[in-house]
């Protein structure tokens, strides 16, 4: 009796989309990437469907009809003329090459006392959702004066890059208690003082007004409709004093039983004021002492609304394989080919003037 067999490529494509799947569900992040302009990391799959270097993602603000302004027409005043126009401004996302692999000697398939094909794949799984989640923390951090070419935090020189950034964006930039002056990111920095500056919950609170009072807006994510809701995201040091500023509001049972319908909510983050407050260990802090009198820590936090960053895919991971000498070294990896970057929308004829980061509040807080 003949039997049809599995070909090997099938078995690929099987884990190829198997490990999408799980690399998607499995991130840290995994609950704020989605498709809509309500996620805080917008997902494009538009390049995987057309050829194309780059993708452009709109953001229509709100109309600026007032009655102040006369828009906004009543009675049997003519409308004809007084048309509001929309603002509509767009932000370029840029897709890349990464891929990385490992190697296995055929023979030590048979010395091993474990499964070699099984560990690659589990290490390469891993790798890939460890990269995946430092490029969301490092796009967080990372500045950018005309919208398209993003530095990281470490490296975008203090005086072009770092003060032009700030002045940009004032209106979404917070340090501590609200010190500064917001022209000089370096001088800012360094009024930051213990105990004023940490995280408390007033300060927190001023970290959402920023968000609201920003123009334009940082969006909230909406939650089954009617609620409104920001994901502040921030490392152990200062998650450890929102810990203790937060401990008897988030000992209240209407809270826990809030936090735990909350789709963005995760056991062990901290509610307050319709922001989820989470840990993520490895946002680090500044290099340093740059605080007040050069021996205070520095640490940034992270308050994220809507379309904070895109995440642009033109290949979905793909597994990708190699065989050298005569047979004896087997190699597997993983490639991609996208792009994950911090959303600006600026002004201008090209959306590239004094653009503004336009999901996030970055904030900076002292620590000790």
């Amino acid at each position: 009796m003949s039997q049809t067999a599995v070909t090997a490529n099938a078995r690929v494509v099987k884990y190829q989309n198997s490990f999408y799947r799980e690399f998607i569900r499995g991130n840290k992040f995994s609950k704020y990437i989605g498709t809509n302009e309500n996620s805080p990391i917008q997902l494009i799959e538009d390049l995987s469907k057309a050829r194309g270097e780059s993708v452009y993602i709109y953001l229509v603000n709100k109309l600026g009809a007032t009655r102040a302004n006369g828009k906004i027409r009543t009675g049997y005043q003519t409308l004809k003329g007084y048309e509001t126009p929309m603002n509509i401004r767009s932000n370029k996302l840029t897709i890349g090459l990464s891929r990385f692999a490992v190697t296995i000697w055929e023979s030590d398939k048979q010395f091993s006392a474990i499964d070699l094909v099984e560990a690659r794949d589990a290490v390469l799984k891993d790798d890939a959702k460890i990269d995946f989640r430092d490029r969301i923390i490092t796009a967080f951090g990372s500045m950018s004066i005309d919208g398209n070419t993003h530095y990281a935090y470490a490296d975008a020189d203090e005086t072009t890059i770092k003060d032009v950034w700030l002045a940009n964006n004032s209106d979404r930039v917070i340090f501590g208690a609200g010190v500064g002056s917001y022209a000089d990111h370096s001088a800012d920095i360094t009024q930051l003082d213990s105990p004023t500056d940490i995280i408390t919950e007033a300060n927190l609170k001023l970290m959402k007004d920023k968000a609201k009072s920003a123009n334009p807006i940082i969006r909230p994510i909406k939650v089954r409709e009617d609620e409104e809701w920001y994901v502040v995201f921030m490392g152990t040091k200062l998650f450890r004093q929102a810990q203790t500023a937060l401990a008897q509001l988030n000992r209240e049972a209407w809270v826990r039983a809030q936090g735990e319908n909350n789709p963005l909510f995760t056991g062990g983050d901290l509610i307050c004021d319709g922001m989820v407050i989470k840990e993520v260990p490895e946002i680090q802090p500044l290099a340093g002492t740059p605080g007040a009198s050069g021996t205070t820590a520095v640490a940034p936090a992270y308050l994220v609304g809507a379309q904070a960053l895109g995440y642009a895919v033109a290949l979905r991971s793909k597994m990708i394989q190699d065989t050298d000498d005569y047979g004896e070294v087997n190699g597997a990896g993983i490639k991609m080919l996208d792009g994950l970057s911090k959303l600006y929308f600026g002004a201008g004829a090209t959306d590239t003037t004094a653009p503004k980061q336009n999901g996030i509040v970055t904030g900076y807080y002292a620590f000790t």
